[in-house]
């Protein structure tokens, strides 16, 4: 009896040991961003760059949690979309990337990098997540998460500038062609190049002067062919062969690269081949371009995906080829005289004797972590156009279009912040543009008033001052790029009361230009907008009206004035803050300027301080930019 009691104690002690739960808690892991800022509470921000080549990544430390009993793991999953990803090793899935982090002791950290493949149909923002599983060696457990907010560059569809033009009439070996989504996709691969080019159409070529070549089966002999049709941009031929390789190349004449009749710098090689050719006995090919399907891709396996093949291939028609000029000269000097290419990659890139950017890591696109080739930073499924490899790509004649967000540099777009009021809180965010939009803002020089804060990850100047009075401050931006050269701009901060009596309740209100349903005695009716869309409240517009326009306050008697506060109507649509404006004062035959500063920030009373000026009849001049313009109210103080 006695030995059966024990039994059942060492059972039930079994048990419970089993099932108890850990004797202690795991606190969170700490994830570090590049600035040194702790993401946990804010997250992380991708961006989606026009939505044809490949993205940037963010880096980011992970410091497991102190009181863990070691080793830890941490187990990461970027959910929400396929089209997430993280840096090797790791895996794909339908809705995220998954990868684990080991760590023996709390002195450890590791690093990952986390990316979103391109987006190709234009959107709005994305809103995803990080979240973090984590487990030590006692069996205790925290799981944790935050946003990943992914900006979308591309809001519409870019499309190249100049028209091409297919042809497959030369298709005639193994049709790969006549399958309309291989078309599709082969057409969308050969338009991603030329939709970052800044180009005009050329002179038209007339049908059958430009002539081509097209190689036989198995490369045994060429096709001699020309246009069919007349074209003014780009003249592709598509052909399929049985082997033993796919290519694309330009022909070698270049005769027709003339606008307006004059010569363009070139030669512009403008009729070019794509030859396809793959492993049909072992392959499959891949021809959606839905975004959500790109992970299925396979380049090493089974699924060979056309667009990412013939992006790769139509490289070679449009400028990695020896038939440029300018690439043979690139291929000369090892890439040393490219100096846009080492400002970008750190250091030159030159192409291997196949006109390939080389496959080692030196020379994956820095930005990314892809090559368009066979190894990347990141799992290898459709190859992608590089921001590296357009840059090597203007060696042939080509000029980039720099207005797109790739080429962009950092730049901080406010240039004035609205006055402040003692007591009254206060909120206005810095907007910046450029480089990798995962900003970090900080203040260098000087101070902000007391009791205001700017925000290191949005840039928002936010809280309620207390004392009155001018504070200059010197902001800088950095973006998400370990080579970029951060960016400041000095502000002037005005925290002080009205000044006295608003003069302007005194004066007549007058416009060059009134909408009917509008009403230029709003400007100076004493009521303070709620934003610049006020809807509830009077206001002065010009719709449809545009240019130069004007509204003055007019007084029986001299007034001296000091300083105003302007206060812009802006719709959203067809009235909008206008691009710039001045103050004018009258002299007794004209009106003259008032110097200052004139800041356009919307959503808020523009102030401007000066020197006194005595005048019957004060003018706020303003020239309109993306629409007409309008008030919602004009201030004025002695």
């Amino acid at each position: 009896m006695k030995r059966l009691a024990v039994a059942v104690l060492l059972l039930l002690t079994s048990i419970t040991t089993v099932g108890a739960r850990p004797a202690h808690a795991l606190s969170a892991a700490q994830v570090v961003d590049l600035f040194g800022r702790t993401v946990n509470d804010f997250g992380v921000r991708l961006v989606d760059w026009e939505g044809y080549l490949a993205n940037p990544y963010v880096k980011l430390t992970v410091r497991p949690p102190q009181d863990a009993r070691f080793p830890v793991t941490i187990d990461l999953k970027a959910e929400g979309t396929s089209r997430l990803m993280m840096d090797l090793p790791s895996e794909l899935t339908a809705t995220g990337a998954t990868k684990t982090l080991t760590f023996a002791a709390a002195s450890e950290s590791k690093v990952f990098r986390l990316a979103i493949h391109s987006r190709r149909a234009p959107g709005q923002d994305e809103f995803h997540t990080l979240r973090l599983a984590i487990r030590d060696a006692a069996g205790a457990t925290h799981q944790q998460s935050m946003p990943i907010m992914v900006q979308q560059d591309q809001k519409t569809a870019l499309e190249p500038t100049v028209p091409v033009t297919f042809d497959y009439r030369h298709d005639t070996i193994t049709r790969y062609f006549s399958d309309p989504a291989v078309r599709t996709a082969s057409e969308e691969a050969v338009k991603d190049w030329f939709r970052f080019f800044d180009l005009q159409p050329f002179d038209t070529v007339p049908a059958g002067a430009e002539t081509n070549h097209l190689p036989g089966n198995d490369w045994q002999n060429t096709v001699d062919v020309t246009n069919d049709r007349a074209y003014n941009g780009m003249y592709v031929h598509f052909r399929g062969i049985q082997t033993p390789y796919s290519t694309g190349y330009p022909a070698d004449n270049g005769r027709y690269h003339t606008r307006g009749g004059q010569q363009v710098p070139g030669p512009i090689h403008r009729s070019t081949a794509m030859i396809l050719e793959y492993d049909e006995a072992n392959k499959q090919l891949f021809t959606s371009l839905a975004d959500e399907d790109w992970y299925r891709t396979d380049i090493r396996g089974s699924v060979l995906d056309v667009h990412g093949l013939v992006m790769h291939e139509y490289g070679h028609a449009v400028a990695f080829h020896s038939d440029w000029a300018g690439m043979r000269s690139y291929v000369a000097d090892q890439g040393a005289g490219d100096q846009d290419v080492i400002r970008y990659q750190g250091h030159a890139v030159p192409l291997d004797t196949s006109y390939h950017i080389p496959g080692e890591e030196s020379s994956w696109d820095r930005l990314s972590g892809q090559s368009g080739g066979w190894t990347h930073l990141f799992p290898t499924r459709r190859w992608m156009l590089t921001k590296l490899a357009l840059l090597v790509a203007e060696n042939a004649g080509w000029k980039l279009n720099r207005n797109l967000t790739p080429f962009l540099e950092p730049a901080i777009v406010t240039t004035a912040l609205p006055q402040a009021t003692p007591g009254q809180v206060y909120r206005q965010t810095l907007t910046a543009k450029g480089g990798v939009p995962f900003y970090d803002w900080q203040v260098t020089g000087g101070a902000l008033p007391p009791g205001l804060s700017l925000d290191r990850f949005t840039g928002t100047v936010s809280g309620t001052p207390t004392t009155a009075g001018t504070f200059g401050f010197t902001v800088r931006l950095r973006d998400y790029d370990e080579l970029s050269t951060p960016v400041t701009r000095t502000f002037q901060l005005v925290v002080g009361g009205s000044g006295g009596a608003n003069l302007a309740a005194s004066a007549t209100a007058s416009a060059s230009y009134t909408s009917p349903w509008e009403s230029v005695a709003a400007i100076n009716d004493g009521v303070d907008p709620a934003r610049s869309n006020d809807t509830a409240n009077p206001r002065w517009g010009t719709w449809p009206q545009t240019g130069a326009q004007w509204a003055d306050l007019t007084w029986p008697s001299a007034q001296t004035v000091r300083s105003a506060e302007v206060y812009f109507f802006d719709d959203g649509g067809g009235v909008r803050v206008p691009a710039s404006w001045k103050l004018q004062q009258w002299n007794g035959t004209a009106y003259v300027d008032i110097p200052g500063a004139y800041p356009r920030a919307p959503d808020a009373y523009n102030r401007v301080t000066f020197t006194g000026v005595t005048t019957t009849r004060l003018r706020v001049a303003l020239e309109s930019g993306q629409g007409s313009v309008g008030l919602l109210e004009v201030k004025a103080y002695g």
